[in-house]
């Protein structure tokens, strides 16, 4: 009977542990190289960080009214947005497993829902993958991007800084080892209780 509330608590804490994860922990790595000093800058970036950015009590950008989405970032918008999508499906799978792990006598359900939420982390990488490609690749430059304005500035600031990295950083990676452990805590006593039914 112990070990039931053992396993209850702990696939519980594996799968809630994600959203936490998702909100306060570095999702996305931004690396930059700036050709005229030979140097990388770059920043981890959580949710709560972009949270804050555009929509917090001291947004930066509440004033840039003016700022207008290229056709060329418009383009890589679907990718970007079916990253969400996946990010939003792995919370709630997170949730779902959680639920599946109080409330349902089998352990089954559980373990289905941590490969399906495993399947959305891993649909994450590759859709942000898709949307950072242009980026990377040169394709979508500062210029093309509209952030200085369509000017001789953004043409001399494409010229110097190249974007290097533009990935989904330690929060996808957590996530995933999150609902893999789940995966595997549910399948070990999945296997404990074949081995009791047995005697």
């Amino acid at each position: 009977m112990v070990y039931k509330i053992v396993y209850k608590v702990v696939a519980v804490l594996l799968a809630l542990c994600v959203i936490p994860i998702a909100i306060f922990t570095p999702m996305v790595q931004v690396v930059g190289s700036v050709s005229i000093r030979d140097t990388l800058i770059g920043e981890h970036v959580s949710l709560y960080d972009i949270y804050q950015l555009f929509l917090g009590k001291h947004a930066i950008y509440h004033a840039q009214e003016s700022l207008e989405m290229t056709e060329e970032v418009r383009s890589t918008m679907p990718w970007l947005i079916t990253s969400g999508v996946f990010l939003g499906v792995a919370l709630l799978l997170g949730i779902a497993a959680a639920v599946t792990a109080i409330c349902c006598k089998s352990k089954l359900p559980t373990l289905i829902v941590s490969i399906a939420a495993g399947m959305s982390v891993f649909g994450l990488f590759r859709a942000f993958r898709a949307f950072a490609a242009p980026y990377l690749d040169g394709t979508i430059t500062l210029a093309k991007m509209g952030v200085l304005g369509k000017n001789f500035l953004s043409s001399i600031a494409s010229a110097i800084v190249k974007l290097e990295i533009l990935q989904i950083s330690s929060a996808g990676f957590l996530m995933f080892g999150a609902f893999i452990a789940l995966f595997l805590w549910t399948g070990a006593f999945m296997l404990v209780e074949i081995g009791e039914d047995k005697k």
